[in-house]
């Protein structure tokens, strides 16, 4: 009898324990390059760390290094395959070099809003869609959390008044590259590629006239000041944000865990749109309130637009094309899947 008495103390003391002092404890590093307080940093990443930390009861800590301090946001494809980081901020707009089919996303006048775009690039990044095979897999991650931002729109720091959209021309502005540089090419002004941290600097001296941006992020950093005009209710485009998992870590991962993971990401993913959207109405008053001249497009520029970004999405996908990659697939299939996700 005090055997089973001692053995049933033993059980009962045993499932008092937290999981995380009876499992090893695993510690992810995350890297971005945001500053401390980006409205990313607030919407998704701190929640995805908390929810983590809650459902694997403290065994997953994600240590958390925004502000580039393990890496530029340009060099995080290679800090996450290289293992600097296990979980990185993997925008395809910056590797466009390396991953140029999933900037899909930045080719003008597809969708209707930023929860229909969501819905088109997931679909296009689960596991065994093309995307997720043909570049993601190859370059040795897996996308845990991928959202859009909402569509960018022309903002500009020149003094230019900006009538219509043709008096864009001449300008330079400011892209994040991939497909984005054809859209400011058909406007007749010249793309520069940049990062958003260069932003303030570069407009601050004149050596750029606007940018392509969602006026969230124009409001993180801090370009009110600076900018003059922009435009409203416009499909620029937009990039798509992922934060990826090394395979090489993943792969590691007792599968449990790697359910958890892949489950929270993926609810943080599907409520992304919602949250970006609203803050971006949020930042379009402190625009306005800012004395940012706000312009919709008139009639006649949504006509030259409507051509102007089919022929954008045409030379993207014939460019991809001509280099063995599957331009015209990919684009066919986001439109589809956007279609697919369009409010009834």
């Amino acid at each position: 009898m005090e055997r089973r008495l001692g053995r049933l103390m033993i059980v009962v003391l045993a499932a008092l324990i937290p999981v995380s002092a009876r499992a090893e404890k695993i510690t992810l590093r995350l890297a971005d390059g945001m500053p401390s307080g980006h409205i990313i940093d607030r919407m998704i990443i701190e929640p995805f760390i908390k929810q983590v930390a809650a459902e694997t009861q403290g065994q997953v800590e994600i240590q958390h290094f925004p502000a580039e301090q393990l890496g530029k946001s340009r060099d995080m494809l290679m800090l996450t395959q290289s293992g600097v980081d296990d979980i990185g901020f993997i925008v395809p707009s910056y590797q466009s070099d390396r991953m140029p089919l999933a900037t899909v996303s930045e080719l003008p006048g597809i969708f209707q809003s930023t929860c229909q775009g969501n819905a088109a690039v997931r679909a296009l990044t689960e596991d065994g869609a093309i995307l997720e095979e043909r570049e993601f897999k190859p370059n040795g991650v897996k996308p845990l959390i991928i959202f859009l931002l909402p569509a960018y729109q022309l903002l500009l720091s020149s003094s230019r008044p900006l009538g219509t959209l043709k008096d864009a021309a001449g300008l330079k502005i400011r892209t994040p590259g991939g497909a984005m540089d054809l859209t400011v090419m058909s406007l007749g002004a010249v793309p520069i590629r940049m990062g958003p941290a260069e932003l303030y600097e570069s407009m601050s001296r004149g050596t750029l006239d606007g940018a392509l941006l969602a006026y969230q992020s124009a409001m993180a950093y801090h370009l009110a000041p600076l900018l003059k005009s922009g435009t409203l209710g416009q499909d620029f485009g937009t990039v798509t944000v992922t934060f990826s998992i090394s395979l090489a870590k993943w792969n590691t991962l007792p599968e449990p865990l790697k359910d958890t993971l892949a489950r929270v990401g993926r609810q943080i993913s599907l409520d992304a749109c919602q949250k970006f959207d609203k803050a971006e109405e949020d930042s379009i008053a402190k625009a306005r309130a800012a004395g940012i001249r706000l312009t919709s497009p008139q009639n006649a520029d949504h006509a030259d637009l409507d051509a102007a970004f089919a022929g954008v999405r045409t030379e993207w996908a014939r460019r991809l094309d001509v280099r063995g990659k599957p331009g015209s697939a990919v684009l066919s299939a986001f439109q589809e899947a956007a279609e697919a996700a369009k409010p009834q």
